[in-house]
């Protein structure tokens, strides 16, 4: 007889569950540009609805404070619906473990040169780079 664990580093930062009311739950997120491939990830302890809109009304002040905002104004690229660019890649309430799986999708987004982030949170990790040759962090575990 063998034992096998699911608390594997994949499993813990991947989600797999779904929730009815996507958008009113809190964890990690990804906004994609609707023009390129640039992509920014970001955590809020709060409704995603919610921190959609504080990225909305950044983009319609233009007042530098997203990142993801910043972009689409200095590219002239239009601020889609949520529906269309904010993906939900896992729901977390806040903590350590929401930390490690906002940083974990930055530093993918990072290694696949199509980030929004700031560069300077994104420090070399080991077993970041593991994870990500074994296993693309949007294909597989993203809630629908």
């Amino acid at each position: 007889m063998a034992f096998q664990t699911q608390n594997t580093l994949g499993n813990l930062l991947t989600h797999k569950h779904r929730h009815r009311d996507t958008y009113s739950h809190s964890g990690v997120y990804k906004l994609n540009c609707p023009k390129c491939r640039k992509a920014y990830v970001g955590q809020t302890g709060r409704q995603f609805s919610t921190r959609y809109k504080e990225h909305l009304a950044d983009f319609r002040h233009n007042n530098g404070k997203s990142n993801f905002a910043k972009h689409l104004n200095e590219e002239s690229h239009p601020f889609d619906p949520m529906e269309e660019i904010m993906q939900i890649i896992q729901y977390q309430k806040k903590g350590a473990h929401l930390n490690t799986i906002e940083r974990y999708h930055i530093y993918a987004e990072f290694t696949a040169d199509n980030h929004l982030n700031d560069p300077q949170t994104i420090p070399p990790n080991a077993i970041f780079q593991t994870l990500t040759k074994y296993q693309p962090p949007y294909e597989r575990h993203t809630p629908k």
